[in-house]
Formats: C-alpha cells, sequence, structure tokens
C-alpha cells in the first residue's frame, strides 16, 4: 500500500519552492505596477481602480481602509445632519441672543486641545522634530502661515450658516448645502486641474434643478399688497438664501484648499497638525471679534443649547480633515448628502418644517444627483 501511494504521488506535477515563491512574487509586483499605472490615469479611470482595490480589501481584510472611511463618512453625515438641527433649533425656534464668535471660539478650543494631545500621541508621519510637546506645538505654529487661509474663509461659512439658518429651514439649508458639490468640482477643476466626464456635468446640472425647486418651494407664498409681513418674511427668505449660497461657494474653495495642503508633497503634516494649525489662527481671529461683540460679558446670552451647538460643531471641524485625508473632498460632499433624507424628516417632526410633495421631489432629485455624479459609468470594451 506504501508502494502504491509513492508510485501515485510520483505522478502528480512538483512545484519548486522557487517557483511557488516565484509566483507570489509576480502577483505582487503586478498589483504595485497597477498601482503606479493608476497614478497616470485620468481621475475617471483612477477612481475604477481606486474603488476596485477598496473592495478587495474589504472581502480580504474584513473591511481594512474601506471600513474606516465608511466609518469616518457616516460621522460626518450624522454630524451635518445634528449641526443643521441645532443651530435651527436656537437661533429659528428659540432665538438665542449669544455670540455666534463665542460658540466658535469654544468649538476651536476644544479641537485645539484634542489635537495637541494626538501630536504628542500618534505616530502618523509628519515633518514636526521630534522632542517635547512645547516644542512640537511651537514648531507648528511658526510653520502655520498657510493655515491662515482656511481660517479666514471658515470664519466666514460659520457666520453665514448661523444667518441662514435663522431665516430658513433646516431641510432647505441641508439640500441647498449640496450644491458644495458643484462648487467642490468647479475649484477641484480650477485649481487642481481635473477632468470631468459629461456624465459628471450632467449630474450636476440636474443637481442644480433639484435646489432651485426646493428653494422655490420653501419661498414664502405672496400676500396682499401692502402686507409688511409677507414683505419681511420674502426679505428674510432672500437673506437666508444668499447666506447660504455664500456658504456653498466658500465652503468648495476651502475643502479644495485643504486637501491640497493636507497631501502637499512638498510638506509631510498630519491631520492633527493641520488641525492644530488651524485651530490656532482661528482663535487668533474669534477671540477680538467676541471681546467687541460684548466687551464685559463674551458668553452672555449662553444657554445648554449655544454648548450643544459647540460640541457638535466642534466635532465637525475634526471629521472633515480625517474625511479629506481618507477620501478626496468629493467624496466628503457625496457622503454628507445623506444628512438629507434625516434633516428632512426631523426638521418636519420637531420643526414644523416643510414636507410637501415638491420638497420630497426635489430631495430625491439632489441625490440621485449625487449618486449620479459619483457613478463610474459602464466598464470600457
Amino acid at each position: 500500500r506504501a508502494a502504491a501511494t509513492k508510485a501515485r504521488a510520483s505522478l502528480l506535477p512538483r512545484w519548486p519552492q522557487h517557483a511557488m515563491k516565484a509566483s507570489y512574487t509576480n502577483v505582487e509586483t503586478e498589483e504595485k505596477e497597477e498601482l503606479v499605472r493608476s497614478e497616470g490615469e485620468p481621475d475617471d479611470r483612477r477612481e475604477t481602480s481606486t474603488s476596485s482595490t477598496c473592495w478587495s480589501q474589504l472581502c480580504c481584510a474584513g473591511g481594512g481602509l474601506l471600513g474606516i472611511r465608511a466609518c469616518i463618512l457616516g460621522s460626518v453625515v450624522v454630524q451635518n445632519t445634528a449641526y443643521a438641527l441645532v443651530r435651527r433649533y436656537s437661533r429659528g425656534a428659540l432665538r438665542e441672543t449669544y455670540s455666534t464668535s463665542s460658540v466658535l471660539l469654544v468649538m476651536e478650543v476644544a479641537k485645539m486641545a484634542l489635537s495637541a494631545f494626538q501630536i504628542v500621541t500618534s505616530d502618523a508621519p509628519s515633518d514636526v522634530p521630534s522632542g517635547s510637546a512645547l516644542s512640537k506645538y511651537a514648531y507648528l505654529i511658526t510653520h502655520s502661515l498657510t493655515m491662515l487661509v482656511p481660517a479666514v474663509v471658515y470664519l466666514a461659512m460659520n457666520i453665514l450658516g448661523f444667518v441662514s439658518l435663522k431665516y430658513i429651514d433646516a431641510a432647505t439649508f441641508a439640500i441647498l448645502a449640496q450644491m458644495k458639490v458643484f462648487t467642490t468640482a468647479i475649484f477641484s477643476v480650477v485649481l487642481l486641474q481635473r477632468k470631468l466626464h459629461l456624465r459628471k456635468w450632467r449630474a450636476l446640472l440636474t443637481l442644480t434643478l433639484g435646489v432651485v425647486l426646493i428653494s422655490h418651494e420653501a419661498m414664502p407664498k405672496s400676500a396682499a399688497a401692502g402686507d409688511s409681513r409677507a414683505k419681511l418674511a420674502f426679505a428674510e427668505f432672500l437673506l437666508g438664501i444668499a447666506a447660504s449660497v455664500g456658504d456653498v461657494v466658500l465652503s468648495g474653495f476651502v475643502s479644495i484648499y485643504f486637501e491640497k495642503v493636507l497631501k502637499s508633497k512638498t510638506e509631510t503634516y498630519s491631520v492633527w497638525d493641520r488641525n492644530f494649525q488651524l485651530a490656532f489662527w482661528s482663535i487668533l481671529i474669534y477671540t477680538p471679534i467676541m471681546i467687541h461683540d460684548n466687551p464685559r460679558q463674551p458668553f452672555a446670552g449662553w444657554t445648554p443649547m449655544a454648548a450643544v451647538c459647540a460640541a457638535v460643531g466642534g466635532t465637525g471641524g475634526v471629521l472633515v480633515a480625517l474625511s479629506i485625508k481618507y477620501a478626496d473632498s468629493i467624496m466628503k460632499t457625496i457622503a454628507t448628502t445623506g444628512a438629507i433624507v434625516f434633516t428632512t424628516i426631523l426638521n418636519a417632526a420637531f420643526l414644523d418644517g416643510p414636507f410637501t410633495l415638491p420638497i420630497v421631489a426635489g430631495a430625491v432629485v439632489v441625490m440621485v444627483s449625487v449618486c449620479n455624479y459619483n457613478d463610474r459609468g459602464d466598464p470600457e470594451s
């Protein structure tokens, strides 16, 4: 029996160890070459290659990088929903009068404290020299001039957001905010020289039409001539829309600027390094504004809801930076469209927001447009 078994084994093909090792090496080399080739491909092909890599990681490594991205981007959706609702409730429903700059200052102080802790404990690649915590902080501050631009832009965006949510409902604000996809795409073409496929431009067109439909439906209805309340409501609505548009334009610009800075090849800084630098400049800007608003009591009018606004807003800055680091700014903006569903439903349920058929239809158009924008299209033959 042993002799027969040995004879059958001799008939089987033999694979030398070096051949087996070479086969694994070839597979690894082909994967690396594919990644290298994808770096030089157009954006549409690069998206396909990246997506394939992510899906293979999901199947082979139990989630891997894709799981991290999904977790971060899901958190962004929740944060965007909560931030719109709590600001609308605070400013629109409760009519609270606390200083906006004081809330923004608390947000930045919390973000700076978290970033300072992560800088000391994190092992992420960074050009910051090793040494004590104070030496690292000093180095980051002296090399933080590039973050002055986004600090100023975020100041304007946050103020415009509070103004907008004072005059328009949270659902309309959330849907208007999806025009960030449009402005982010435009700035990515202008600043990063990306090329967008024709189907993406079609998706941006339908996105704009959906936003126009919702804005028209949310507009205050015309009343009889001489009705001062109707005129005031219409003027406030236009002010809210204008503030939201300004917020959207600035958001598109700063997302691409922040992405370009975070992914710079001339210098290497971690997400926490950049957030620390951004918070430093923001605190320098917000402090004098807060004191100017109320010199004697800068935190006058503060309520628990103001503290909630500061907490939710503070997490947003960190989540935005993380999402840009692990994806690109357009993917982050696309992920936030999930906030449309939650914001629209919760706004109608708790804040007496509109929930008419045109609002629902417009929201669906916006969401489908964003999905179409992210569609890679049919595979090439």
